[in-house]
């Protein structure tokens, strides 16, 4: 089988649970030629990529601008989306000619508008995947710029052609699918015990402090005022950023363990509620502060599954840009240890369908 897989670019979430599905394929069917059509970056990939599995570098949409992670650039976004929609003649042109160099049996798309245009126009049926699709997201926007509702409506239309979606939990509308079928979380589970990942991270084994990872990026950090994390001693955060001079901090490299390795190693995560963080909070059972955010709609799907799921507290952004995180995760690890169960074998489910199992 050859399958091409369109994958948005927009932060890591949709590669990391999408490259979980490609290993559930790979498992079934080692032989299967993988096309993976993305602008998320290369090195996500990198393990699986060999003489079967491919990494072609493509921007077919872009997600949402933003400064940091807690809020979107409206405007820009929508601008800069119909700017994509002006040159959409030539790019999904560009994608027949690729599909027809490949000439796959299969597309599977999260959730790129404009491949289900190409795989129309080439003859081959798409399958999507997703817990939120762009027409929505961009939709709660038209209420501050009605005047992109084209935007919405073009990318509607591309998604119409869809064969099926197959729908993850903590879903928004999707309605605009013909054929929804449900299926269950996708998360990276840790493979590494956490006695040997702190190990490898050079903690000892008899810390006597919390161990937090910082599941945000420096331009997320740069406002808060550290002089207040710093007062509490008996908190060691983790950062993958080398920018982050926090005293009670240690820097990572970004790749150097598997996140989902370090992540349960972690007594907590303070982070925003993005998908692949739930999910594999979820998954690893690790307990999550979390930062709602502005602007984006699927944040109280995305919370309220924490709220049932996780062991979990919210942290408003003006305490968090403050430093006031102490009565928060004061709260945290103040509350029992309840994780109610969750299938999260998403990605295997996915791939045996795909592969007609």
């Amino acid at each position: 089988m050859k399958l091409v897989f369109f994958i948005s670019g927009h932060g890591y979430g949709h590669a990391v649970r999408d490259i979980e599905i490609i290993k559930s394929i790979l498992a079934i069917e080692p032989r299967t030629e993988i096309h993976f059509r993305t602008k998320a970056p290369q090195w996500l990939f990198q393990p699986l990529i060999n003489d079967h599995v491919f990494y072609h570098e493509r921007e077919l949409d872009f997600g949402v601008l933003q400064q940091n992670s807690f809020s979107a650039d409206k405007k820009n976004t929508l601008e800069r989306y119909a700017g994509l929609i002006e040159q959409k003649d030539q790019l999904v042109n560009e994608e027949i000619d690729f599909l027809t160099s490949v000439q796959p049996d299969i597309i599977l798309d999260d959730i790129t508008p404009f491949a289900f245009d190409a795989a129309d126009a080439f003859g081959i049926k798409a399958i999507a995947t997703g817990n939120f699709s762009w027409d929505w997201i961009y939709s709660d926007y038209l209420r501050e710029l009605p005047q992109y509702d084209f935007v919405v409506h073009d990318i509607q239309k591309s998604y119409s052609k869809a064969e099926r979606l197959y729908r993850i939990p903590f879903y928004g509308d999707m309605s605009v699918f013909p054929n929804i079928e449900n299926t269950p979380l996708i998360g990276r589970k840790a493979n590494a015990s956490c006695e040997a990942v702190r190990s490898q991270l050079g903690l000892s084994v008899n810390e006597q402090r919390k161990i937090v990872l910082l599941g945000l990026r420096m331009n997320d950090l740069e406002h808060v005022d550290f002089s207040r994390i710093e007062s509490m001693r008996d908190i060691l955060f983790i950062a993958v950023s080398r920018d982050v001079q926090l005293e009670n901090c240690m820097q990572m490299k970004e790749g150097h363990v598997p996140f989902e390795d370090v992540l349960n190693a972690c007594d907590a995560v303070i982070s925003k509620p993005g998908y692949s963080m739930v999910s594999e909070v979820i998954v690893n059972q690790t307990p999550i502060v979390y930062v709602p955010r502005n602007d984006f709609a699927e944040d109280p799907m995305l919370i309220d599954g924490l709220q049932k799921y996780a062991v979990s507290d919210a942290l408003s952004q003006e305490d968090y840009f403050a430093g006031n995180w102490r009565a928060s995760f004061d709260r945290l690890f103040a509350k029992p240890k309840n994780w109610p169960e969750m299938a999260a074998n998403g990605a295997e489910v996915i791939a045996k369908k795909v592969l007609g199992r």
